[in-house]
């Protein structure tokens, strides 16, 4: 069975080496890898045009964003399994074999994958991904949470095209939206083992609180166009295109992840006005009272925070004037 393998990079001119030898160097050899870089402004198109490997096949195209250009790589791919590559990741030597392996055994699986290394390079910390459980239905998962992540996954070409693909209206978590899709058609499973390794880096989306709160709105979208789908055969999308966004309902579980959100714009990026305007948005999707007790109290928590660190800025100010009202001659007493 050819195995496609799809990566997109977008100045990664660092990550290039490592990751791309990673794909040459896999056990199962009848594949291609298709790169596509997508209008990087570093070296990443010259150190990607360094191999000369007939396996490998090299797509350049000015910036379109990530959506666009995995969608041009699905389509220049001729795999009947389809396996993503996130770029600068690490693909352990047997991951293509053992996803190969297990699709061939078992045919009423679509989606399949694998243990993940998270090694985050702003932290300097690691940990395991793995959150698939077999004896739960993978739509009912699904709505909870993603249970995979983008790179590490392998799908058949024949399910992807059931599901209709990725969308383009999802910047971020068009893999989610495109799991929950899947889950409909076919079933999932995944090797326990860990073949893959996954890099944080500091441009990522989880870096900034921005690009995760676009990324909370889509996966929220995801989870109701797959209820509305389940209901009616179709969604919001399928109706209305890129205007489809105008039908989307308020939801709790939309409320929930803002207020998380917000605790980490408070907290890790001490950014205390974006976190307000988190929980403002958090409260907009209310609809229940313990809901809004909650942002409400964690809003005032946070104004509490505000206020203490504006109280101690001004004392500083104050004694700064003091002193310069000294001259730096003798030390005014501080109280």
């Amino acid at each position: 069975m050819l195995v496609s393998i799809l990566t997109v990079y977008y100045n990664r001119a660092d990550q290039v080496e490592e990751s791309i030898q990673s794909l040459l160097s896999q056990t199962y050899r009848n594949m291609e890898i298709i790169v596509v870089d997508d209008g990087s402004t570093d070296r990443t198109l010259e150190k990607l045009s360094q191999y000369n490997d007939p396996r490998l096949r090299i797509i350049t195209h000015s910036n379109r964003g990530f959506t666009r250009s995995i969608i041009e790589a699905v389509r220049q791919s001729r795999g009947e399994l389809i396996a993503i590559h996130g770029s600068g990741d690490y693909s352990y030597p047997d991951r293509i074999e053992k996803q190969v392996r297990l699709l061939q055994a078992r045919p009423q699986v679509g989606v399949v994958g694998c243990h993940v290394e998270n090694a985050n390079k702003v932290t300097g910390t690691s940990a395991l991904f793995h959150k698939f459980n077999p004896n739960e239905s993978a739509v009912d998962q699904l709505l909870r949470y993603n249970i995979f992540t983008h790179g590490e996954v392998m799908f058949r070409r024949s399910v992807y095209n059931q599901a209709g693909g990725y969308r383009e209206l999802f910047k971020f978590t068009q893999d989610y939206d495109l799991w929950l899709r899947m889950a409909l058609c076919t079933q999932f499973a995944t090797i326990d083992e860990v073949l893959y390794r996954r890099y944080t880096l500091p441009d990522g989306v989880s870096a900034s609180t921005e690009k995760m709160l676009v990324q909370r709105y889509l996966a929220e979208f995801a989870r109701q166009c797959l209820e509305q789908r389940r209901k009616s055969g179709e969604d919001w999308i399928d109706r209305y295109g890129e205007h489809s966004m105008f039908f989307m309902e308020k939801s709790k579980r939309l409320a929930r992840s803002l207020r998380d959100l917000a605790r980490i714009a408070a907290l890790q990026d001490k950014d205390l006005p974006k976190a307000q305007r988190l929980i403002r948005l958090s409260l907009q999707e209310q609809s229940h009272l313990l809901g809004v007790i909650c942002s409400w109290g964690l809003s005032i928590m946070i104004k509490h925070s505000a206020i203490k660190r504006l109280g101690f800025s001004a004392l500083e100010n104050w004694r700064g004037a003091r002193r310069k009202l000294a001259g730096g001659k003798s030390r005014v007493p501080e109280r």
